[in-house]
C-alpha cells in the first residue's frame, strides 16, 4: 500500500479488506463485520479445501477505505455515490472500526490512509474475492429510536429519558479513586461490577497508568489523544471485564432478576431508566436522575438493596459490588445512540450465551456502539 511512493502498510499473507462504509451504516455494523472477516474460512486447509480462517494462519489484515463501493449505476454510465456515507462521518466510521478490529484480534493489522490516492498492490490467491455485506437485521436493531416513555394518566409528559450534558453549566468533579463528573438531572452511561470481577493488581496499575497519562496530558484534548485514551483505558477495562473474571453470579437468572427489579424500581421517581444489560459480572445502564437524586445515591441504592438479596441467596456474607462506579455524561444524540447501540450489542451476546437478563426500561436500544465508560473530557 503505497501513498506519493511512500509504503504507509503492508503484510504477508492474510486479508486484503476494502472497507465501504454507507450512510446507513453504525458501529454495530462494524462489530458484525469484524467477527465475520476473523472467522471467515476461505483459506485452504492441508486437504486444499477452504476450512481456514486469518485467525487460524494467523495472517494479516490490510484495510482500505474504499467509498467507491458504494458506487449506483442504475441509471447512466457515470457512478453516483449518494449511498456512501458523507465523508467527515466516514471518516470517523473508518476509524472507530480500525480501534475495534485492533481490539478485538492480537493478527497484525496494516492500514492505507483515509482519502487519500493510494496505490495497491496484491496477490490474489485463487483468486479468491468475498463480498461482505452487513445484514438489514443488524442495521434494523442498531437503528431503533431512543423513545421517551408514554403520556402518564393524567396527560403529563414524564421528563425525558434523555437530558444532554450542558457545556455552559459547570460540572462538578468529585472522586474516589476514578474521578465523577456530575450535572444535575443529565443523563449518564454507568458501568458497576461485582467486587470480584477484576483482580485488585490489575485494577491498581490500571489506575496509575490512567492518572498518570491524564497528568501528561492535561485537557483541552486533541481528537487523536482521546482516541489513544480510549484504547489505552476505557476500551481495555471493557475486556478485562467481558473476559467473565469472578465468580459471575449475574449469569444466574435469579441474581440477574434481583438487579432487574432493582433497576426498574423506581423508575419514574427518582430516576428514568434507560436501556440497560445486565452481563455475568457486570452492568451497563442509562439513566438520568430526577428532583434532588444524584447518580450516587441512585447507585448506592440498587447496590444496597442487591447485595442484601443476593447474599441471603447465596447463604454468605461479605461485599458483592465493587465500590467503584465507571460514569460518563452524555454529551449529545449522537454519543447517546453510541451507548445505546453498546448495550444492545451486549444483550445479544447474552442472548447468544443464554445468560441473564437484558432489558430497557420503556423502549428500544439504538444507534452506534461505544466502550468507553470514563473520558478524558468528561
Amino acid at each position: 500500500m503505497r501513498v506519493e511512493g511512500q509504503t504507509v502498510g503492508e503484510i504477508n499473507r492474510g486479508l486484503l479488506v476494502l472497507l465501504g462504509i454507507g450512510k446507513t451504516d453504525v458501529p454495530a455494523t462494524a462489530d458484525w463485520m469484524i467477527d465475520k472477516l476473523l472467522k471467515l474460512r476461505i483459506f485452504p486447509d492441508e486437504a486444499g479445501k477452504m476450512n481456514r480462517s486469518v485467525t487460524d494462519m494467523a495472517g494479516g489484515i490490510l484495510v482500505v477505505s474504499q467509498f467507491t463501493l458504494y458506487g449506483v449505476l442504475e441509471k447512466g454510465t457515470r457512478p453516483s455515490f449518494s449511498d456512501a456515507m458523507p465523508p467527515v462521518e466516514a471518516e470517523q466510521s473508518y476509524r472507530d472500526f480500525m480501534s475495534r478490529l485492533r481490539a478485538a484480534t492480537t493478527l497484525p493489522v496494516a492500514e492505507g490512509r483515509f482519502a487519500a490516492m493510494m496505490d495497491v498492490e496484491l496477490v490474489n490467491d485463487g483468486p479468491v474475492t468475498i463480498v461482505l455485506e452487513t445484514p438489514a437485521s443488524v442495521v434494523e436493531r442498531a437503528s431503533r429510536p431512543f423513545a421517551a416513555p408514554p403520556e402518564t394518566p393524567t396527560g403529563e409528559t414524564p421528563v425525558p429519558l434523555f437530558v444532554p450534558f450542558d457545556p455552559q453549566i459547570p460540572a462538578a468533579i468529585h472522586r474516589r479513586n476514578l474521578p465523577h463528573g456530575e450535572q444535575s438531572g443529565r443523563t449518564y452511561f454507568v458501568t458497576f461490577r461485582l467486587a470480584d470481577s477484576l483482580p485488585r493488581e490489575r485494577l491498581e496499575q490500571w489506575q496509575c497508568q490512567r492518572d498518570r497519562w491524564l497528568r501528561q496530558n492535561p485537557p483541552p484534548h486533541t481528537e487523536a489523544q482521546r482516541r489513544e485514551f480510549h484504547e489505552k483505558f476505557p476500551a481495555r477495562f471493557e475486556q478485562w471485564l467481558d473476559a467473565g473474571h469472578g465468580a459471575c453470579w449475574l449469569q444466574r437468572p435469579e441474581m440477574a432478576a434481583l438487579v432487574e427489579q432493582a433497576l426498574r424500581h423506581f423508575h419514574g421517581q427518582r430516576y428514568a431508566l434507560g436501556d440497560f444489560v445486565i452481563m455475568p459480572n457486570h452492568v451497563h445502564v442509562l439513566v438520568t436522575p430526577l428532583g434532588d437524586w444524584t447518580l450516587e445515591k441512585i447507585l448506592h441504592s440498587w447496590k444496597s438493596f442487591t447485595a442484601h438479596e443476593m447474599n441471603k441467596l447465596l447463604k454468605r456474607d461479605g461485599q458483592v459490588w465493587q465500590e467503584e462506579y465507571f460514569d460518563c455524561l452524555i454529551r449529545n444524540e449522537h454519543k447517546l445512540e453510541d451507548y445505546a447501540a453498546y448495550i444492545h450489542q451486549n444483550q445479544l451476546a447474552v442472548e447468544r450465551a443464554s445468560r441473564p437478563l437484558a432489558g430497557s426500561a420503556s423502549h428500544s436500544p439504538n444507534g452506534r456502539d461505544a466502550r468507553s465508560t470514563d473520558s478524558p473530557d468528561a
